[in-house]
């Protein structure tokens, strides 16, 4: 038996036509969420948040977003939430956290 766990998801930063890009893909739990921050700082100031390859968020994955895209928020914009799933954008309503983030379908 390994000690290594396999991680259920993953967390990208990326560059799309000149904004900062948080991709997060399948299920981003804690484990996940843990990885992301282990890995070190980042001058992320996401822009947007691609959640099309997201299958499950727990509240930990909730806070990154809150947490990663807060720069962009104290510069003025509204982060992009893109192609977000019914219960993500629910998770977003019942937590208070919805009008923090632009819906882009």
């Amino acid at each position: 038996m390994s000690d290594v766990q396999q991680l259920s998801g993953g967390i990208d930063l990326v560059e799309e036509d000149g904004i900062a890009v948080l991709r997060l893909r399948g299920e981003v739990d804690g484990l996940v969420v843990d990885a992301w921050d282990v890995a070190g700082p980042r001058a992320s100031g996401a822009a947007a948040v691609d959640l099309s390859a997201a299958t499950f968020l727990d509240g930990r994955a909730l806070r990154l977003l809150v947490r990663e895209t807060e720069q962009s928020r104290r510069a003025g914009r509204v982060p992009e939430l893109r192609r977000p799933s019914r219960m993500v954008r629910r998770m977003l309503e019942l937590t208070g956290a919805a009008p923090l983030f632009a819906a882009v379908c």
